[in-house]
């Protein structure tokens, strides 16, 4: 394992899907696209900056379809150009891109659950003319200072506390989770979506005394049994799911495979404007913001370390790559309808994992629930920390660095989180320097 370490970060290493990002504002596809490819990749990342406006707004040449409530008016506005939104820097309103959602589990954990009978599956914050938002959110910090590492070095973390106001039509339900989410960022997820099923559900990699197993996110569809492997806990099964879920919870924009908004039956005057028949977001509009996202490369990082840095050694001797593998194998499309048998480094295992209570949602009445999380993808850390003034890390951006990230890995990976807290001042060091490179 230690050797695939290695080999991932070696300049053989598997560069599939990485460039450099010339302009943070023109993100470029991870492959060379056709002429149509490439014009339906121009076409979504119009489409995804684009402000949308509510249906019968005078004098615009915006596309319509808005509401009648919402978080925001374009996908650009929480993801920019493809990366993870702004999560809270202090106490106060939460920003735009992280949004509450909100969850009546069934009796399956990864099954398909339903939202607040009140409030759905997504807290607006927003609404257009005549509708009434269902709130604010604001935050407020509990600071946990004042700890040493036992061999030198302090350190500290945040503890995020939320809080639902303005909630003129009721209360949540007592047992709807509340769930806060930063919009993560999308490099890649075309490449993680195209990784075999057999490579998550079947993987088989050495074995470590620490080694944890990991959940499946399995989803019902039609019929069928589908694997999830976006969005923070696996709850998408692809990049059309999550996109088209998105515009109708978030945006308030009907699609074919999303044909409704997020009002529910006591939301009247948000049921009263919702527009049905033809969907506001046409399918050429959707495929086009799916080809878009499919496509983004994930970004070169612009740091660079000694090569003999024992980062990429502490990195497995603490179990870390236990669940952010270094490499996943990949079925890509290629020229003329072949296909691309390949490698990717994304350091993960695109499954679901127990971070302990810690880290676990809560329901409206305050009691934790079990939250599962799929093991995010590292790449791309050292191009955020490049671009980022002030980056934050985890679902809910309550880490303010890489290293108080992986202080609340609590639960199944609670064995690494201590041994990364014996680590000596330079060995800590070591490895947080080298995880800047991926």
């Amino acid at each position: 394992m230690l050797g695939l370490i290695a080999r991932a970060q070696s300049s053989d290493a598997p560069d599939i899907g990485r460039e450099v990002f010339a302009d943070a504002h023109s993100p470029p596809p991870y492959r060379m696209l056709n002429p149509s490819e490439d014009q339906r990749f121009k076409l979504g990342h119009s489409v995804f900056e684009t402000r949308w406006v509510a249906a019968g707004t005078p004098g615009t040449t915006d596309l319509l379809g808005l509401g009648p409530m919402f978080n925001a008016v374009s996908c650009n506005e929480c993801h920019k150009e493809g990366q993870r939104g702004q999560a809270p820097l202090n106490d106060g309103p939460v920003p735009v891109a992280l949004s509450i959602q909100l969850e009546s589990r069934s009796s399956q954990l990864t099954e398909q659950s339903a939202g607040d009978p009140i409030y759905g599956h997504v807290f607006n914050t927003l609404a257009t003319n005549g509708v009434q938002p269902e709130g604010a959110v604001i935050v407020q910090y509990r600071e946990i200072v004042g700890y040493y590492y036992p061999f030198g070095g302090r350190w500290g973390m945040r503890q995020p506390h939320y809080q639902l106001i303005g909630m003129k039509r009721g209360t949540l339900a007592a047992k709807t989770i509340i769930k806060p989410r930063v919009a993560p960022a999308l490099f890649g997820v075309g490449l993680l979506a195209a990784v075999p099923e057999a490579a998550i559900s079947n993987a088989r990699w050495p074995q470590m005394d620490d080694r944890i197993p990991g959940a499946i996110a399995w989803h019902s569809r039609q019929g069928s049994r589908m694997l999830g492997r976006l969005g923070w806990q696996g709850d998408k099964v692809s990049i059309r799911d999550q996109i088209a879920s998105a515009f109708a919870y978030e945006m308030g924009l009907t699609t074919l495979d999303s044909p409704m908004d997020d009002c529910t039956v006591v939301e009247s005057d948000c049921t009263a404007l919702a527009q049905g028949g033809k969907p506001e977001v046409s399918e050429q509009l959707l495929d086009a913001v799916v080809g878009f996202v499919d496509s983004l490369a994930v970004p070169k990082s612009p740091v660079q370390v000694a090569a003999d840095s024992p980062g990429s050694e502490l990195f497995i001797n603490i179990g870390c790559a236990a669940c952010h593998r270094p490499q996943l194998p990949v079925d890509l499309p290629g020229s003329n309808g072949a296909r691309v048998l390949g490698v990717i480094a994304p350091f993960t295992d695109l499954r679901l994992h127990d971070l302990g209570k810690e880290m676990a949602d809560e329901n409206a009445s305050g009691e934790k629930v079990i939250s599962l999380w799929r093991t995010a993808p590292l790449w791309g850390l050292g191009y955020r920390l490049e671009v980022e003034d002030h980056p934050t890390f985890l679902h809910d951006g309550r880490a303010r660095s890489i290293e108080e990230a992986i202080l609340w890995h609590f639960g199944e990976a609670a064995r690494a989180n201590r041994r990364f807290m014996n680590l000596g001042p330079r060995e800590r060091d070591a490895l947080l320097q080298w995880l800047t490179t991926l």
